[in-house]
């Protein structure tokens, strides 16, 4: 299988019946708030009046701007307050709890001579300083080892946490959409956890994770999730910092979007994407309220965003995002339109 869509299992027009149609159902059913009818969004950026970053000035980790390498460790969180339902045509059988298995990735202190993008260290020591936390959730089907290996270095390696979640029924082949409205509360549990985790004896994050400096991020359901846990009344996280939503839609299985906190917001979506079309990432970018910034992707699909240009051009602008909104370094998200623009690869839109 191609390395490069092994952390997707389902093919374009599976993903389509499921995600599209599955989503319009969950939003159907959502309570009687509905979201807010869009409203004309400006282009041009606007990121002067923007707030310090959540980083200690003096921490070693603020000043510095990549060339980590990735360590890598697994740890599962179980949360006792939560059921997971039954799927019978799975053979899974309903549990008592909520088992998150995560990949946490984590910025280290590269080898000598070791090339830009070497794999992930299992084990090793982190590198000197306390770092952002960023929780990036995946898509149906998918898993959080997929997204720790093919998605999450570039941010490591720039100085971020990555917490990669495996959610119960969503997750490998046969995975759910319709179990979305649970994963909110997975986000916020796995945020409240690593919190925990990080400070306790012998944690090998311990001393090295700013947890309430945090960001979370998702693609495709994992960013409808995400979109849900930062802006649904019903499932509002107050820690989140920043948001980024890759090829997302808004659904609003209960509540609203309506009167949404305006936690700053990157969408990211590709022009040719067949699983989620980009129409859904422009209602996202006219509904929410906020600081947001749209990131189109010429030629780019549901997952080709992440391979070659327009890969390289989305891990710009996620970095460039969050080193603004986490490390209070607005210095290449003002530079971005011009990055973009010069590109050619994709277009730019950003509002208040």
């Amino acid at each position: 299988m191609d390395r490069s869509r092994r952390w997707v299992s389902r093919g374009p027009v599976a993903v389509v019946a499921g995600v599209a149609l599955g989503l319009g159902l969950l939003t159907s059913c959502a309570d009687d708030n509905p979201s807010p009818p869009p409203r004309t969004a400006a282009t041009a950026a606007t990121a002067s009046s923007a707030p310090h970053g959540c980083l200690p000035a003096d921490d070693p980790a603020a000043s510095v701007r990549g060339g980590y390498g990735v360590g890598q460790t697994e740890v599962t969180f179980v949360d006792h307050s939560r059921p997971t339902d039954a799927v019978p045509e799975r053979g899974l059988a309903g549990r008592p709890d909520r088992t998150i298995p995560v990949v946490v990735s984590y910025p280290i202190a590269p080898a000598a001579g070791a090339a830009r993008d070497a794999p992930a260290v299992a084990g090793a020591a982190p590198a000197p300083g306390r770092f952002p936390l960023v929780v990036l959730s995946h898509g149906v089907t998918a898993n959080g080892t997929g997204v720790a290996t093919f998605v999450a270095a570039p941010f490591v390696r720039q100085g971020y946490v990555v917490v990669s979640p495996t959610f119960p029924l969503s997750s490998g082949p046969g995975g759910t959409i319709f179990d979305l409205p649970n994963q909110p509360a997975d986000v916020s549990f796995v945020i409240t956890s690593m919190g925990t985790w990080s400070t306790a004896a012998g944690s090998p994050l311990a001393g090295h994770l700013q947890a309430d400096c945090l960001a979370i991020a998702g693609h495709s359901l994992g960013a409808a999730t995400t979109l849900a846990a930062a802006y649904l009344s019903c499932c509002r996280d107050q820690r989140v910092r920043a948001v980024v939503s890759l090829a997302g839609v808004l659904a609003p299985f209960k509540g609203t979007f309506a009167d949404n906190p305006p936690v700053p917001l990157l969408i990211v979506h590709g022009d040719q994407d067949e699983t989620v079309p980009l129409a859904r990432s422009a209602d996202i970018f006219t509904t929410l309220r906020g600081p947001r910034y749209f990131v189109t992707l010429r030629g780019a699909g549901h997952t080709t965003m992440f391979l070659n240009q327009a890969g390289q051009t989305l891990n710009q602008s996620v970095t460039a995002f969050l080193d603004a909104y986490l490390k209070g370094d607005f210095t290449a998200l003002r530079a971005l339109p011009d990055d973009i623009r010069r590109s050619t690869i994709a277009t730019y839109q950003a509002a208040d």
